[in-house]
């Protein structure tokens, strides 16, 4: 059994040696990133799905004031530390690191993942990582995604039904 608190990597050259290795024995990388503040359905449904297309499973983790700055002030509700290990605590996830810039565009390119994923709800959005997802010729795929199922509509949930 692997405990989550060595699947969790603040380092990103241990990391990198870790992929390449695992690259050179004819493994896939994938590579999705998130806030995941609190964790549902979706998200779960989300990254055992990644997992069927690579052998290798990055989530990067957005750093709280990344959320702050691409969600709202009051974001994230759990914080980086426990979303982390929450998220390493998940069997299809090999290892998850965090970022603190608003897109993960640099830690792709350091790591060059074989796949990145991103979630069916951004489907129609613009998606600032193609850029360098095109460059280093990484797949992209838009995974499916389940309707009504989300962070916020928790949040408002608990906020209509408790805090009347």
């Amino acid at each position: 059994m692997r405990y989550p608190q060595n699947k969790i990597f603040y380092n990103y050259e241990r990391l990198k040696l870790i992929i390449e290795r695992n690259r050179q024995q004819g493994k896939i990388i994938g590579f999705t990133n998130g806030c995941f503040d609190i964790l549902h359905k979706g998200h779960i449904t989300y990254l055992y799905e990644a997992k069927n297309y690579c052998d290798i499973l990055i989530v990067a983790v957005n750093s709280d004031q990344s959320v702050k700055r691409i969600k709202n002030k009051n974001k994230p509700i759990n914080p980086l530390e426990d979303r982390m290990l929450i998220l390493a605590s998940i069997e299809a996830i090999d290892f998850v690191v965090p970022f603190d810039e608003d897109t993960p565009i640099e830690l792709i390119e350091y790591l060059k993942p074989d796949i990145y994923f991103k979630g069916g709800d951004y489907k129609n959005k613009n998606i600032p990582e193609l850029v360098v997802i095109e460059k280093n010729k990484i797949v992209f795929k838009v995974l499916d995604f389940i309707p009504e199922i989300s962070t916020t509509k928790i949040i408002e949930k608990i906020i209509r039904e408790f805090l009347k």
